[in-house]
């Protein structure tokens, strides 16, 4: 090209160019882990300690494919560079998570170069940059960068893109990081028939329709071998690879509720298919002005259509322009962006399709993070539309409105990111985006709870509910909050009512179970532990409730073996662990206490409450030496507990080291001046002192 706009920049410049535009999401580097990041991996066992191969069995949350719960997610490389980060690390380190995101967004931009200059050939290399810096700076991009579960997006994408540099290979490993890889086909074949064959619609069309001899097929067959070929493997590669992902979850579609998906229930057809339409629209104008951005978009945030509706003017629009789109790609015969937009076209709607409801129900309304991919081919349709102006609008009118867009979009991407480091700021964003959304309210009022301000979270739990009446985890939270309330008889109105909502809500009962054991109603309480287990297998909270059930109800071997069976689902519950090695010392059973208790500093070393009853255990049976390294351990990692010092004090005193007893003492009662135990030892010692 002539033109200043489109003139070819060198590649090393490039690529420093898309390396320092892509860092427009570097606000969230040090950000927490917000929203999904929780389930996907605080909480989940898959990314920290469960066995290996759990992580091929499980979905993308930690819940065993086949259960009927499961999203059917399957996404084990993902996975896999979650546990990573944790097993070089020994620990969750949200920093680490975003920084290796926002480097992946990196190299995915640069990775997209080279990918643009196959699919468009080398004389338009300008191109190519210009629509590898969009994608670098588009804000639609912030919840696959800034949200540590985008992963899945970034991953994917990095494979797809090197598929198209390679081989199929790279398609697969795609799909092990998201589902979404298998488009990456389309894309090849797509790429083969127009870029590589230059087989455009309209000589597709004509030969089908024209009639042709037997000799005549032959002949085109003959011809086209190559391609017919690789266009069979991709077919047949791309079949293998369905097959063996639905195998993995069983054939089986994962279910969701009304308010995940709302539209996917309208019962009308017609209705069904509009409202799908209208959120295509939403879509579309995300890429087009991504200002109103958010992290959900489900439960009110976007209204059904029901009936006669402004926004079907919006629908017309849409498909106007997509019709129009796909006829320029039929009729034109000579205009030499045609491949070019076409190959646009394929990168913007082929990997949109899994996130359609096309071919399944999905259970989200709007993602942003599934816009990942397919920016890709907007940003590209984008500059190639620019292009086309050059010959209608003086160039540098056209270089001012891209720097500007460009700027534009790196300040929202800047400001985005920053929101996304904490769930505060990310939550309370989306008021304005959503303030009818129920799930927005839930997330600030769950927010509000972690932070101890119980009257907002009250306030907007109670706003969720208003919303969204059959909003069962809101009911669940909300019933926890006035369950430490001591609001016993709301709460179990509460919990009783989600159940009803959500018969299989394991939470609930568990939750449930609390409340009636608080109101004395042990046999009703022991049910709704075991109806909660009988929902969801793995729940070691459920079974450490159900083991101090049976320890009020003095049934000591029973609460043992199920405190053995929380420790086996989740080998760092801390509190069973300590109850178990509580209640065989006081049952008089020091040596399995013991055993116990070493058996849990293999999983918890540095758990001050274990070292401190293993303490006490030997202290009783006078192995004075390893109780002192024990209470001693105990003391370094909770140095503000008055009790450590105070049992320390004691083993001192009875060990005879009366200087050391009597610094033990004092120390506690720094920490705590109204201690009497520690008091009481102290006048004892001064007593023997004395004498």
């Amino acid at each position: 090209m002539d033109d200043l706009i489109f003139t070819d920049i060198p590649v090393p410049l490039s690529l420093f160019i898309i390396t320092v535009l892509s860092l427009c999401f570097a606000n969230s580097y040090n950000g927490e882990f917000v929203f999904d990041d929780s389930e996907a991996i605080v909480h989940n066992e898959d990314v920290q300690n469960s066995p290996l191969i759990d992580v091929f069995k499980n979905d993308f949350w930690g819940t065993r494919l086949t259960h009927k719960q499961s999203h059917k997610s399957y996404r084990p490389l993902t996975i896999l560079s979650f546990r990573l980060h944790f097993w070089l690390r020994g620990a969750l380190i949200a920093q680490d998570y975003h920084i290796v995101n926002i480097v992946l967004h990196t190299i995915v931009c640069m990775l997209m170069l080279p990918v643009f200059n196959i699919l468009l050939g080398s004389k338009e290399k300008s191109t190519a940059f210009y629509a590898t810096a969009l994608f670098a700076v588009h804000p639609v991009h912030t919840e696959a960068v800034s949200g540590i579960v985008g992963r899945a997006e970034l991953l994917c994408a990095l494979f797809i893109w090197l598929s198209m540099c390679s081989c199929i290979t790279f398609i697969a490993t795609a799909m092990l990081c998201k589902e979404t890889g298998i488009t990456a086909v389309g894309i090849c074949c797509i790429y083969d028939i127009i870029v590589v064959n230059r087989l455009f619609p309209s000589k597709i069309v004509s030969f089908i329709k024209s009639k042709h001899s037997y000799e005549g097929i032959k002949h085109f067959i003959k011809l086209r071998q190559k391609l017919l070929i690789r266009l069979f493997i991709l077919f047949t590669s791309s079949l293998i690879l369905m097959i063996s992902r639905f195998s993995v979850m069983r054939y089986k579609a994962p279910t969701f509720q009304p308010v995940d998906n709302p539209a996917s229930f309208v019962q009308n057809r017609f209705l069904r298919a509009l409202n799908y339409c209208y959120i295509y629209c939403l879509n579309v104008w995300l890429l087009i002005c991504p200002d109103w951005l958010c992290f959900d978009w489900s439960m009110g945030c976007v209204p059904l259509i029901t009936s006669i509706d402004g926004r079907m003017s919006f629908i017309l629009l849409f498909w106007f322009i997509l019709s129009a789109m796909i006829a320029y790609t039929f009729n034109s015969y000579h205009d030499k962006f045609l491949r070019y937009s076409i190959m646009g076209l394929a990168m913007l709607i082929i990997p949109f399709l899994p996130a359609s409801n096309i071919f399944f129900n999905i259970g989200f309304v709007l993602a942003e993070r599934t816009l990942y991919i397919p920016s890709a081919g907007y940003c590209l349709l984008l500059v190639v539309g620019l292009q086309k102006l050059c010959n209608r609008v003086p160039m540098h009118y056209l270089f001012l409105a891209y720097t500007v867009l460009i700027a534009l979009f790196f300040t929202k991407s800047w400001i985005r990111s920053n929101q996304w480091r904490t769930e505060t700021t990310l939550f309370r964003s989306a008021l304005h985006v959503c303030p009818l959304n129920a799930k927005v309210h839930y997330n600030i009022a769950k927010n509000a709870a972690d932070n101890g301000n119980a009257t907002l979270a009250q306030y907007e739990y109670n706003e969720a509910l208003r919303l969204n009446p059959t909003y069962a985890q809101a009911m669940n939270n909300l019933g926890n909050i006035l369950k430490d309330q001591g609001k016993l008889l709301e709460a179990e109105t509460l919990f009783k009512r989600a159940i009803e909502l959500q018969e299989d809500f394991a939470t609930a009962w568990m939750n449930l179970g609390i409340v009636l054991w608080a109101r004395r109603k042990s046999k009703e309480a022991e049910k709704s532990y075991l109806t909660a287990l009988s929902h969801r297998n793995k729940y070691p909270d459920c079974l450490y409730n159900l083991g101090m059930l049976y320890l009020k109800q003095k049934n000591y071997d029973k609460a043992l073996k199920v405190w053995e069976s929380a420790t086996r689902q989740k080998n760092t519950h801390s509190k069973a662990w300590v109850n178990m090695i509580l209640l065989l010392d006081q049952l008089g059973r020091r040596e399995d206490g013991l055993k116990v208790g070493y058996q849990a500093l293999q999983f918890l070393p540095n758990d001050a409450f274990i070292h401190f009853n293993i303490a006490n255990i030997l202290g009783k049976t006078g192995n004075f030496e390893e109780a002192e390294v024990h209470f001693k351990n105990a003391i370094s990692e909770h140095p503000t507990s008055a009790m450590f010092y105070t049992n320390l004090g004691v083993l001192y005193h009875r060990w005879n080291k009366f200087h050391e007893a009597e610094d033990m003492y004092k120390k506690a009662l720094e920490i705590m001046p109204e201690l009497e135990s520690a008091k009481a030892n102290l006048r004892k010692l001064n007593t023997i002192k004395s004498l």
